[in-house]
Protein backbone atom coordinates (compact mmCIF):
# COMPACT_ATOMS: atom_id res chain seq x y z
CA UNK A 1 0.00 0.00 0.00
CA UNK A 2 1.04 3.72 -0.17
CA UNK A 3 3.01 5.76 2.14
CA UNK A 4 1.01 8.66 3.43
CA UNK A 5 2.60 12.07 5.16
CA UNK A 6 -0.10 12.86 7.30
CA UNK A 7 0.01 17.01 8.88
CA UNK A 8 -2.52 17.78 11.32
CA UNK A 9 -3.33 17.41 15.38
CA UNK A 10 -3.27 14.69 17.98
CA UNK A 11 -5.49 15.77 20.21
CA UNK A 12 -6.79 14.49 23.90
CA UNK A 13 -10.50 15.03 23.14
CA UNK A 14 -12.89 15.09 26.04
CA UNK A 15 -16.28 13.86 25.13
CA UNK A 16 -19.48 14.71 27.10
CA UNK A 17 -22.61 12.66 25.96
CA UNK A 18 -25.88 14.95 26.94
CA UNK A 19 -29.33 13.71 27.53
CA UNK A 20 -30.63 16.59 25.89
CA UNK A 21 -29.57 18.46 22.59
CA UNK A 22 -28.22 21.96 23.63
CA UNK A 23 -30.49 25.15 23.31
CA UNK A 24 -29.74 28.34 24.73
CA UNK A 25 -30.86 28.48 28.44
CA UNK A 26 -31.59 25.09 28.91
CA UNK A 27 -29.88 23.35 31.70
CA UNK A 28 -28.56 19.74 30.48
CA UNK A 29 -27.50 16.69 32.32
CA UNK A 30 -24.46 14.76 31.22
CA UNK A 31 -23.57 11.15 31.24
CA UNK A 32 -20.10 9.49 31.36
CA UNK A 33 -17.15 11.50 30.21
CA UNK A 34 -14.90 10.06 28.50
CA UNK A 35 -10.96 11.09 27.32
CA UNK A 36 -10.14 9.30 23.99
CA UNK A 37 -7.32 10.15 21.49
CA UNK A 38 -8.43 12.74 18.53
CA UNK A 39 -7.58 15.02 16.22
CA UNK A 40 -7.91 15.61 12.44
CA UNK A 41 -4.49 14.24 12.21
CA UNK A 42 -4.89 11.04 14.47
CA UNK A 43 -8.65 10.59 12.96
CA UNK A 44 -7.70 10.37 9.10
CA UNK A 45 -4.47 8.35 10.13
CA UNK A 46 -6.03 5.89 12.29
CA UNK A 47 -8.63 5.47 9.23
CA UNK A 48 -5.70 5.21 6.32
CA UNK A 49 -3.89 2.42 8.76
CA UNK A 50 -7.29 0.41 9.04
CA UNK A 51 -6.64 0.56 5.17
CA UNK A 52 -3.18 -0.89 5.02
CA UNK A 53 -1.26 2.49 4.11
CA UNK A 54 1.78 3.66 5.87
CA UNK A 55 1.75 6.40 7.65
CA UNK A 56 3.87 8.96 8.68
CA UNK A 57 2.61 11.67 11.51
CA UNK A 58 3.70 15.42 11.93
CA UNK A 59 2.23 16.45 15.02
CA UNK A 60 2.75 17.84 18.40
CA UNK A 61 2.15 16.17 21.69
CA UNK A 62 3.15 17.01 25.20
CA UNK A 63 5.61 15.51 27.46
CA UNK A 64 3.20 15.23 29.77
CA UNK A 65 1.23 11.74 31.26
CA UNK A 66 -1.71 12.68 28.17
CA UNK A 67 0.46 13.43 25.34
CA UNK A 68 2.63 9.97 26.49
CA UNK A 69 -0.47 8.21 26.58
CA UNK A 70 -1.21 9.45 23.32
CA UNK A 71 1.44 8.61 21.99
CA UNK A 72 1.77 4.88 23.46
CA UNK A 73 -1.56 4.29 21.68
CA UNK A 74 -0.07 5.51 18.26
CA UNK A 75 2.31 3.38 18.67
CA UNK A 76 0.15 0.13 19.25
CA UNK A 77 -1.49 1.18 15.93
CA UNK A 78 1.69 1.34 14.04
CA UNK A 79 2.27 4.98 13.02
CA UNK A 80 5.16 6.35 12.52
CA UNK A 81 6.74 8.77 15.17
CA UNK A 82 9.69 9.95 14.24
CA UNK A 83 8.41 13.11 13.50
CA UNK A 84 6.33 13.36 16.31
CA UNK A 85 7.38 16.81 18.23
CA UNK A 86 7.60 16.96 22.10
CA UNK A 87 6.12 19.94 23.83
CA UNK A 88 6.85 20.68 27.70
CA UNK A 89 3.35 22.64 27.62
CA UNK A 90 0.45 20.79 29.51
CA UNK A 91 -2.25 18.75 27.62
CA UNK A 92 -5.42 20.74 27.79
CA UNK A 93 -8.19 19.00 26.33
CA UNK A 94 -10.43 19.42 23.74
CA UNK A 95 -14.01 19.30 24.66
CA UNK A 96 -16.94 17.64 22.49
CA UNK A 97 -20.47 18.03 23.33
CA UNK A 98 -22.49 15.13 21.85
CA UNK A 99 -26.02 15.17 21.75
CA UNK A 100 -28.69 12.03 22.38
CA UNK A 101 -28.16 12.03 18.42
CA UNK A 102 -24.98 11.89 17.64
CA UNK A 103 -24.42 15.21 16.61
CA UNK A 104 -21.33 16.47 18.13
CA UNK A 105 -20.38 20.51 19.14
CA UNK A 106 -16.05 21.36 20.12
CA UNK A 107 -14.83 23.73 22.20
CA UNK A 108 -10.86 23.78 20.93
CA UNK A 109 -8.64 25.44 23.57
CA UNK A 110 -7.41 28.50 22.50
CA UNK A 111 -3.73 27.22 22.45
CA UNK A 112 -4.63 24.42 20.23
CA UNK A 113 -6.04 26.90 17.29
CA UNK A 114 -3.21 29.13 17.67
CA UNK A 115 -0.68 27.09 16.89
CA UNK A 116 1.46 26.90 13.58
CA UNK A 117 3.34 24.70 11.55
CA UNK A 118 6.99 25.94 11.14
CA UNK A 119 8.73 23.05 9.44
CA UNK A 120 8.50 19.81 7.87
CA UNK A 121 10.78 16.82 7.39
CA UNK A 122 12.24 16.35 3.83
CA UNK A 123 10.63 13.24 3.62
CA UNK A 124 9.60 11.06 0.76
CA UNK A 125 5.60 9.87 0.41
CA UNK A 126 3.58 9.06 -1.97
CA UNK A 127 1.12 11.64 -1.11
CA UNK A 128 1.02 14.26 1.72
CA UNK A 129 -2.59 14.93 3.71
CA UNK A 130 -2.54 18.32 5.13
CA UNK A 131 -5.12 19.23 7.98
CA UNK A 132 -3.67 22.45 10.02
CA UNK A 133 -5.05 26.02 10.85
CA UNK A 134 -1.82 27.64 10.13
CA UNK A 135 1.47 27.05 8.31
CA UNK A 136 4.35 30.10 8.20
CA UNK A 137 4.42 31.98 4.58
CA UNK A 138 6.32 29.21 1.90
CA UNK A 139 6.12 26.08 4.04
CA UNK A 140 3.36 24.28 2.12
CA UNK A 141 4.24 25.50 -0.76
CA UNK A 142 7.30 24.12 -0.82
CA UNK A 143 5.41 20.66 0.04
CA UNK A 144 3.55 20.87 -2.70
CA UNK A 145 6.23 21.21 -5.38
CA UNK A 146 7.45 18.05 -4.25
CA UNK A 147 4.42 15.79 -3.47
CA UNK A 148 1.05 14.91 -4.63
CA UNK A 149 -1.31 17.13 -1.58
CA UNK A 150 -4.92 16.28 -0.23
CA UNK A 151 -5.80 19.43 1.73
CA UNK A 152 -8.09 20.07 4.29
CA UNK A 153 -9.74 24.22 3.16
CA UNK A 154 -8.21 26.34 6.16
CA UNK A 155 -10.58 28.09 8.23
CA UNK A 156 -8.89 31.66 7.85
CA UNK A 157 -9.50 32.77 4.01
CA UNK A 158 -5.87 34.50 4.34
CA UNK A 159 -4.23 31.28 4.69
CA UNK A 160 -2.90 29.16 1.46
CA UNK A 161 -3.31 25.51 0.91
CA UNK A 162 -1.63 24.39 -2.47
CA UNK A 163 -2.93 21.24 -3.46
CA UNK A 164 -3.99 18.86 -6.05
CA UNK A 165 -7.76 18.19 -3.96
CA UNK A 166 -9.05 20.50 -1.57
CA UNK A 167 -11.84 19.50 1.19
CA UNK A 168 -14.44 21.18 2.46
CA UNK A 169 -17.19 20.84 4.98
CA UNK A 170 -20.53 23.16 4.40
CA UNK A 171 -20.46 23.50 8.16
CA UNK A 172 -17.33 25.54 7.85
CA UNK A 173 -17.08 26.80 4.71
CA UNK A 174 -20.96 27.72 3.36
CA UNK A 175 -19.49 29.66 0.42
CA UNK A 176 -18.09 26.76 -1.60
CA UNK A 177 -21.18 25.51 -2.55
CA UNK A 178 -22.23 28.19 -4.66
CA UNK A 179 -21.76 28.08 -8.75
CA UNK A 180 -18.27 29.82 -8.72
CA UNK A 181 -16.86 26.66 -5.64
CA UNK A 182 -14.17 25.53 -7.87
CA UNK A 183 -12.97 29.36 -8.51
CA UNK A 184 -12.88 30.47 -5.27
CA UNK A 185 -10.81 27.61 -4.01
CA UNK A 186 -8.31 27.78 -6.83
CA UNK A 187 -7.39 30.99 -5.50
CA UNK A 188 -6.61 28.92 -1.97
CA UNK A 189 -5.80 25.71 -3.66
CA UNK A 190 -3.53 27.19 -6.73
CA UNK A 191 -3.31 26.87 -9.86
CA UNK A 192 -2.85 22.54 -9.74
CA UNK A 193 -5.84 22.48 -8.30
CA UNK A 194 -7.99 19.28 -9.67
CA UNK A 195 -10.63 19.00 -7.10
CA UNK A 196 -12.35 20.92 -4.64
CA UNK A 197 -15.03 18.23 -2.32
CA UNK A 198 -17.70 19.60 -0.09
CA UNK A 199 -19.53 17.16 2.79
CA UNK A 200 -22.54 18.22 4.02
CA UNK A 201 -22.97 15.71 6.80
CA UNK A 202 -25.63 13.51 6.11
CA UNK A 203 -26.39 15.30 2.79
CA UNK A 204 -24.48 14.89 -0.86
CA UNK A 205 -20.78 15.73 -1.23
CA UNK A 206 -20.25 17.85 -3.88
CA UNK A 207 -17.45 17.36 -6.09
CA UNK A 208 -16.62 20.19 -8.00
CA UNK A 209 -14.13 20.27 -10.92
CA UNK A 210 -12.94 23.27 -13.56
CA UNK A 211 -15.38 21.32 -16.08
CA UNK A 212 -17.84 19.99 -14.34
CA UNK A 213 -19.63 19.40 -11.09
CA UNK A 214 -21.27 16.39 -9.71
CA UNK A 215 -23.28 15.60 -6.76
CA UNK A 216 -22.99 12.18 -4.81
CA UNK A 217 -25.86 10.82 -2.26
CA UNK A 218 -25.08 9.51 0.73
CA UNK A 219 -26.65 6.52 1.86
CA UNK A 220 -29.04 7.30 4.65
CA UNK A 221 -27.52 5.43 8.32
CA UNK A 222 -29.12 4.68 11.36
CA UNK A 223 -28.45 6.92 13.88
CA UNK A 224 -24.60 6.96 14.85
CA UNK A 225 -24.03 6.97 18.20
CA UNK A 226 -21.07 10.05 17.54
CA UNK A 227 -20.44 11.64 14.41
CA UNK A 228 -17.09 12.88 15.48
CA UNK A 229 -14.31 12.52 12.82
CA UNK A 230 -16.91 11.37 9.90
CA UNK A 231 -15.13 13.80 7.65
CA UNK A 232 -11.83 13.00 8.70
CA UNK A 233 -12.25 9.56 8.14
CA UNK A 234 -14.09 10.99 5.04
CA UNK A 235 -10.58 11.84 4.04
CA UNK A 236 -9.38 8.74 4.02
CA UNK A 237 -11.32 6.76 2.34
CA UNK A 238 -11.06 10.03 -0.52
CA UNK A 239 -7.06 9.49 -0.01
CA UNK A 240 -7.40 5.58 -0.78
CA UNK A 241 -9.24 5.73 -3.85
CA UNK A 242 -7.04 8.50 -5.17
CA UNK A 243 -4.04 6.77 -4.50
CA UNK A 244 -5.55 3.65 -6.31
CA UNK A 245 -5.88 6.38 -9.37
CA UNK A 246 -9.76 6.60 -9.11
CA UNK A 247 -11.49 9.64 -10.79
CA UNK A 248 -12.55 12.15 -8.28
CA UNK A 249 -16.18 11.27 -8.51
CA UNK A 250 -15.14 7.40 -7.35
CA UNK A 251 -12.46 8.58 -4.85
CA UNK A 252 -15.23 10.39 -3.40
CA UNK A 253 -17.41 7.71 -3.53
CA UNK A 254 -14.82 5.61 -1.46
CA UNK A 255 -14.75 8.29 1.23
CA UNK A 256 -18.66 7.99 1.40
CA UNK A 257 -17.60 4.74 1.89
CA UNK A 258 -15.36 4.56 4.44
CA UNK A 259 -17.22 7.35 6.56
CA UNK A 260 -19.99 5.33 6.51
CA UNK A 261 -18.00 2.23 8.24
CA UNK A 262 -16.38 4.46 10.96
CA UNK A 263 -19.93 5.74 11.49
CA UNK A 264 -21.33 2.31 12.06
CA UNK A 265 -18.35 0.90 14.10
CA UNK A 266 -17.57 -1.75 11.13
CA UNK A 267 -14.67 -4.12 11.94
CA UNK A 268 -11.70 -2.62 11.80
CA UNK A 269 -12.91 1.37 12.42
CA UNK A 270 -14.10 1.42 15.23
CA UNK A 271 -13.42 4.45 17.53
CA UNK A 272 -10.01 4.23 19.69
CA UNK A 273 -10.49 2.93 23.23
CA UNK A 274 -10.79 5.39 26.31
CA UNK A 275 -7.08 6.57 27.37
CA UNK A 276 -5.95 5.32 30.87
CA UNK A 277 -6.17 8.55 32.05
CA UNK A 278 -8.44 10.32 34.90
CA UNK A 279 -11.45 12.84 33.42
CA UNK A 280 -9.98 15.62 34.95
CA UNK A 281 -7.50 17.63 33.00
CA UNK A 282 -6.73 21.29 33.19
CA UNK A 283 -9.09 23.46 31.03
CA UNK A 284 -7.22 26.45 30.69
CA UNK A 285 -4.39 26.87 28.78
Amino acid sequence: MAHVLVIGSVNVDRLWRLTAPLRAGERLTRGEITLRCGGGGFNTGAALRALGHRVTLVATLSTDAAGRACRSQLEAMGFDLRYLRDTDAPTVPLDILIGPEGERTIIAPASTEARRLTSLPALEADLAYVNLRRAVPGLLESLAARLPVVAQVPLERTESRPAQVLIASSADHALFTGADAFQQARAIGGDHLRSLVVTQGAGPVLLCEAERRTTLPVPALAAPAETTGAGDAFAAGFIDGWLAGSPGAAAARRGIEIAGRVLAGAPGFQRPPPLPLATVLAATD
